[in-house]
């Protein structure tokens, strides 16, 4: 450019040069022309020499202002910026700091100096960017390379963010879980008693923690408090449950308590509903537990309590109510297709054959889905009796048949399982719209988003037993289950509860009696849960694997080059369990799919089902499991002793 402007500029006076030449040659007054034109130069030189100094002395100033203006904010930076600058040598020592953070870390050693350094440089591998001295939060950007890290003050910013997290409405519903059974056959004034005794310990326990609540009526209780009050409740493991509880036995009353809580910054009718659904969770898996939830969307519960069994809480009005309800289902939709979890066991394979028969009632088109490369034993021999009845195995339907013959408005029935996950086949479920859940398992987060007709109970001993009493309601003398439906069924009832050594009600030895009447053969059932010898052997090594993990508490472990099947390792279970003061059994092995499966059996004393769900899984309060993947057996064990230990000490995160 400014070549440019020096060719243009000679140019010009070039071209001036010229004309006056002309001029002087040309003008009859050749000398006076000359010598004006020599004056005008002149002056004209002379206004260029003043311009071009004015502009250099102007260029001087602007480079001395920026300069000082630069310095001037270098100054402020190092200086007065609300910014904690430090910079460090290869030694990790502190080379020289901004007036924003010398005060914070004036005090510091060498040592000290050191270990902050190394430890902001962990921080910042783990892609953690909050650091703290003393009272005071930073957030902090650090360059390795140049080896400065950049400190920001936050202290004021996180105690807002946390005052205002600490305001945040809390919606909780308590409920007296069995206050129904409690006052049956009691009279007035022991009514009385019993709602004082009931609102005093509540009254008392809300009181002190500041919750505003209100009895809605004899068993249901709305309590509103902030975020601050929730933690405390927390942290002291919502102690209510055990006072309710321990108070309750010395008056001789089986009375325990649920509730559901949500929190969050949505509008309180959003928290409400979901305090509503948290409560039914509760119930669902048995009472006796709180579960709290943010509303926030990808949250997920958080369990406390659950600390005893749960009672039978269904009459036989509920049942009919559900024969009825799952009746207007079947008419309402197309063909039936019923399916149980993978690695179905004789309670999935039974319950999914008396859905069969109830649909059959109905003169519904029906199949039972099933994957008979993924069996275990007991199902194999089961499967045998089947094929051998041509009526049965013409319900038996394979997984990819099922999702060719499935059209739309076609009813899928999930059966002794309520998780999609565990479905024989997740792609075939997701193709329906309509679906039945029919099952006996506390209730987990995982659940299908919209069902028809949910049937949950927990406090049945197996789906077995809820199909079976379905079936009773249907049942006439034109309408009945053959020989081999009620013998599965019977099989089902059998197995969930050991030989009716754990889990039974009056309700299920009425099922069973019931099944007797259809024909159910006791001497097949007994055949289809028999243990071979080589599998008697298995179970006996993994008894001699096991170890104490508390004096009540023990592990067995498999290999990792030794493969078992679900049979195998529940079987194991109930036998550490049978031994003398052994309150939990867990079993550790390698199925034959490579995935890490444990199987969980408890006394009653330990709930063995929040230990399992804090590893994915899920089941009883006695019997539970679960299946890691890529995992070896090792790290599984540690993974479950983690677990234990959390279900032991406080709440647990599904």
């Amino acid at each position: 450019m400014k070549k440019n402007s020096r060719l243009k500029w000679t140019f010009f006076l070039l071209c001036l040069l010229l004309i006056q030449l002309a001029v002087i040659f040309l003008s009859p007054l050749a000398i006076l022309t000359a010598g004006i034109i020599v004056i005008i130069d002149f002056l004209l030189w002379m206004y260029t020499v003043v311009l071009r100094n004015r502009i250099e002395i102007t260029n001087q100033q602007k480079i001395q202002y920026a300069s000082r203006r630069a310095q001037e904010a270098l100054s402020y930076v190092s200086e007065d910026m609300p910014v904690g600058i430090i910079t460090w040598d290869d030694t990790n020592t502190f080379v020289w700091t901004s007036p924003a953070i010398t005060e914070s870390i004036q005090t510091l050693t060498t040592a000290d100096q050191q270990d902050m350094i190394n430890e902001l440089l962990q921080r910042a591998e783990k892609g953690k960017s909050i650091y703290k001295i003393d009272n005071k939060l930073y957030h902090f950007d650090l360059n390795q390379e140049k080896r400065v890290v950049y400190l920001i003050d936050i202290t004021k910013q996180y105690t807002l963010e946390n005052k205002e997290k600490q305001q945040q409405a809390v919606v909780g519903i308590l409920s007296v879980d069995n206050y129904d059974d409690v006052i049956d056959r009691r009279d007035d004034k022991e009514i009385s008693n019993l709602n004082s005794f009931i609102t005093t310990i509540i009254s008392d326990w809300m009181d002190s923690y500041h919750i505003f609540y209100k009895r809605v009526n004899a068993e249901r209780f709305f309590l509103f408090a902030r975020y601050d009050d929730l933690e405390k409740m927390i942290e002291n493991n919502f102690d209510l449950l055990e006072h309710i509880r321990v108070s309750a036995e010395k008056q001789d009353m089986l009375i325990t308590v649920s509730m559901g809580i949500s929190y969050g910054t949505a509008s309180l009718d959003t928290i409400g509903d979901e305090a509503q659904n948290n409560l039914d969770i509760a119930l669902v898996r048995g009472g006796d537990q709180v579960v709290v939830k943010n509303v926030e969307e990808g949250q997920k519960p958080i369990f406390y309590g659950g600390n005893s069994a749960s009672a039978a809480k269904r009459t036989r009005v509920r049942s009919r109510a559900m024969s009825m309800a799952l009746k207007k289902v079947f008419n309402q939709t197309g063909n039936v297709f019923v399916m149980g979890h993978r690695f179905p066991d004789m309670d999935a394979i039974g319950s999914a054959f008396g859905v069969a028969r109830l649909a059959r009632y109905h003169d519904k088109k029906v199949r039972i889905v099933i994957n008979e490369e993924e069996t275990i034993p007991d199902v194999e021999r089961c499967l045998a009796e089947i094929h051998e009845n041509g009526e049965l195995e013409d319900l038996l339907i394979a997984p990819d048949v099922a999702k060719k013959q499935r059209k739309p408005g076609d009813l899928l029935v999930m059966v002794d399982y309520h998780r999609p996950s565990l479905s024989i086949d997740q792609e075939l479920y997701e193709q329906f719209e309509n679906i039945v859940i029919i099952d006996h398992h506390r209730r987990g987060e995982e659940f299908p988003e919209k069902s028809l007709l949910t049937y949950i109970e927990s406090s049945a001993s197996s789906a077995s037993e809820l199909v079976t009493e379905l079936i009773q309601f249907e049942s006439n003398g034109r309408q009945r289950m053959s020989k081999l439906e009620a013998t599965l069924l019977l099989a089902g009832i059998t197995v969930d509860t050991k030989n009716f050594a754990i889990r039974t009600t009056a309700r299920t030895f009425d099922v069973a009696s019931y099944l007797k009447t259809c024909g159910a053969d006791a001497s097949l059932v007994q055949y289809l849960l028999s243990t071979d010898i080589r599998s008697y052997l298995e179970i006996s090594k993994l008894v001699g694997e096991s170890e104490y993990v508390r004096d009540d508490i023990v592990v067995a472990t498999g290999t990792d080059d030794q493969e078992y099947d679900n049979v195998t390792a529940a079987k194991t279970a109930d036998t550490l369990l049978s031994m003398v003061d052994i309150n939990a059994a867990f079993v550790i092995i390698k199925r034959t799919d490579g995935v890490i499966a444990i199987s969980a059996r408890s006394s009653g004393t330990i709930n063995v089902q929040t230990v399992m769900e804090v590893l994915g899984g899920g089941g009883h309060f006695t019997n539970a499991a679960t299946q890691l993947s890529d995992r070896t057996i090792a790290e599984a064990k540690e993974q479950l002793l983690d677990a234990i230990n959390k279900q032991l000490t406080e709440g647990t995160e599904e």
